[in-house]
């Protein structure tokens, strides 16, 4: 996958306000996308980083039991979103691969759900002293499109 420099910079302030829990400004980065193009972009580029990170995170693809664990941690650590563990459930299920698409969730909920997923396991994730979360966004980044 190419990540498209424009997009990327967008994702990268919008996720960085989900990081931060600042509601009112990461409404701002998401109204900052300038079509739907750029939109669908985003949510290809989130796709895959949810995708990395989850399976970065357990070493391997999750079990369901896993998805709900992280799903409840994920949807009680940013409650300040709103998602819910169901959501966030049924949106790392599609995103490997499961029984579930995204296409089941509402179009105004899957595109702040996949910025706060991504934000969430991009800035939980154990680091190195000194090293931020995105620092491990360039290195899945990196991973992104290397793999193709």
């Amino acid at each position: 996958m190419k990540i498209d420099d424009r997009v990327e910079q967008l994702v990268r302030d919008t996720l960085h306000w989900a990081v931060k829990r600042k509601p009112a400004e990461f409404g701002d980065a998401l109204r900052a996308f300038p079509d739907e193009a750029s939109r669908l972009s985003a949510l290809e580029l989130l796709v895959a980083i949810c995708g990395y990170t989850t399976v970065d995170l357990f070493g391997q693809r999750p079990s369901e039991g896993q998805v709900r664990a992280l799903a409840t941690d994920i949807a009680e650590g940013e409650g300040w979103s709103s998602v819910t563990i169901a959501e966030v459930a049924d949106y790392i299920d599609a995103v490997l691969g499961g029984s579930r698409t995204l296409d089941t969730l509402p179009p105004e909920r899957l595109v702040p759900l996949s910025f706060v997923v991504a934000a969430n396991l991009l800035s939980s994730k154990p680091k190195a002293p000194g090293e931020w979360w995105f620092n491990y966004l360039d290195k899945v980044e990196a991973a992104i499109e290397a793999a193709g």
